[in-house]
C-alpha cells in the first residue's frame, strides 16, 4: 500500500505528522510526498523543502506565480510517477484542488482524500461543489463543516482536530509573555514591522516577566536580526515551544492554528493579522465572517480580542496587553470559553488521525 501526503504549510505539517504516526501502525505501508520538519522527523523524506511554498495571501502568491507553477508541475509529475493507492492533500485548498483537478484522469486508480475542509463558510462558497466532485472523501476539523459538502453529494466526515488529542490540561502559569509572529517568512516579516515596537515596550515596562518569540528553524535568524532585543529569547525547539505555550501568562499570536494550541493549554491570548494592501482589499470585499479566529466565529463574538489590519497597531495592542496582564476577570472569561470550545473539537474523545486511518480501510 502506497500513500502520498501533500502538506505545503506548517499547520499542515503538524496534521501530517500526526497522521503519519497513525499510518505507520499499518503493515506494509509506504508513505511519501511533501511535508515539513515534523513529518520528516517521522522518517518521511519530503520531495521538496516546505519553505519553497513560502507565501501567504493573494498578492504574495501572484508575484511568485512562475515559481509556484514550477513547484506545481514537479509535484504533479512526481505523483504520476509514484502512482500511489491513496493521495491525501492537507489544507492549502487553492494549491490542492488545482493539483487534484489535474490528476482526475487517475480517478479510480488513486483514491483522492482531502484533510481540512476549505473555509467555504467564510468565503469562496463555490469550493464546496468543486471539492465534493474532485475528492472521494473530505475529513473536517470542525463539526459544522460536513453539511456544506454533503449538499453536493460529497462524502465528508468530521474527525476533530488532533491538537486537542489528548485533551488539554491547564498548567500553572508563569510570568511569561510569548509572541507568535506567524508560520511563513513573508508573513513573519510583515508582522514583525508592527510587533517590534510592541515587544520593545513590553520588555521595558514589564521587567518581572520573561519574553519569548516562538518560530521555526528556517526563520529564527531573520527574527533575531529584525527584533534585535537581548531581553527576548527566540525558541524553535518543538518541545520547548509546547512548554512555553502551556505556561505563558499571556500570548500574542498571529491568526492561525497556533491559536488552537493556546486554547488547548488554557492560555489567554490576543490575536493579530495583517497582509499586503491588495490582499487586504480582496479579503474585506469577499470574506463573509466578522472574525478571524475560529473560536470567535463559532461563538459569533470576540471571545479573543482581534487586531486586524489597521487595528493592528502599537497603541491598541499595547493597551490590550496591559489590560490582560492586570485584569484577572478578562483572562477568566477566555478560559471558560476555551473549555466549552474544546468539548466540540473531538469525536467522543477519539484520536482524529486514528479515525482517518480506520476510515481509509487500509488493512
Amino acid at each position: 500500500m502506497k500513500v502520498t501526503i501533500i502538506a505545503t504549510e506548517p499547520s499542515g505539517d503538524f496534521l501530517g505528522y500526526k497522521l503519519i504516526q497513525s499510518l505507520k501502525k499499518v503493515k506494509n505501508i509506504e508513505i511519501n510526498g511533501v511535508g515539513g520538519e515534523l513529518m520528516n522527523s517521522e522518517g518521511f523524506n519530503s520531495w521538496i523543502n516546505i519553505k519553497e511554498f513560502n507565501a501567504i495571501g493573494i498578492y504574495e502568491v501572484l508575484i511568485r506565480i512562475f515559481k509556484f507553477i514550477k513547484l506545481f508541475k514537479h509535484v504533479e509529475n512526481r505523483i504520476r510517477k509514484e502512482s500511489p493507492n491513496i493521495l491525501i492533500t492537507i489544507d492549502s485548498p487553492s494549491f490542492c484542488y488545482r493539483l487534484v483537478d489535474k490528476l482526475q484522469d487517475l480517478r479510480g486508480k488513486i483514491k483522492f482524500i482531502h484533510y481540512v475542509a476549505p473555509t467555504v463558510w467564510a468565503w469562496k462558497a463555490y469550493r464546496s461543489k468543486i471539492f465534493s466532485k474532485s475528492y472521494d472523501k473530505i475529513f473536517t476539523l470542525f463539526d459544522f463543516e460536513p453539511k456544506y459538502f454533503k449538499k453536493y453529494g460529497g462524502a465528508s466526515m468530521f474527525v476533530g482536530h488532533p491538537i486537542f488529542y489528548p485533551k488539554g490540561v491547564e498548567s500553572k502559569k508563569k510570568k511569561i509573555i510569548s509572541f507568535y509572529p506567524g508560520s511563513r517568512a513573508v508573513e513573519i516579516k510583515q508582522n514583525l514591522k508592527k510587533l517590534r515596537p510592541v515587544i520593545n515596550n513590553c520588555t521595558k515596562k514589564y521587567k518581572s516577566f520573561r519574553f519569548y518569540i516562538l518560530t521555526f528553524k528556517n526563520t529564527s535568524r531573520m527574527v533575531e536580526e529584525y527584533i534585535g532585543n537581548e531581553k527576548i529569547s527566540i525558541i524553535t525547539d518543538f518541545s520547548k515551544k509546547q512548554e512555553i505555550m502551556k505556561t505563558s501568562f499571556l500570548a500574542v499570536a498571529a491568526s492561525g492554528s497556533v491559536t488552537l494550541e493556546l486554547i488547548k493549554y488554557y492560555t489567554p491570548m490576543l490575536v493579530f493579522y495583517d497582509t499586503h494592501w491588495f490582499t487586504k482589499m480582496i479579503i474585506k470585499f469577499l470574506v463573509k465572517v466578522k472574525y478571524a479566529s475560529i473560536i470567535n466565529i463559532v461563538n459569533n463574538k470576540p471571545v479573543v480580542p482581534e487586531f486586524l489590519f489597521e487595528d493592528f497597531n502599537v497603541g491598541s495592542l499595547s493597551e490590550a496587553i496591559e489590560n490582560y496582564l492586570m485584569k484577572k476577570e478578562l483572562r477568566f472569561i477566555q478560559i471558560q470559553y476555551f473549555n466549552k470550545f474544546m468539548k466540540r473539537m473531538l469525536v467522543k474523545d477519539k484520536n482524529p488521525s486514528e479515525l482517518i486511518v480506520k476510515n481509509l480501510e487500509l488493512n
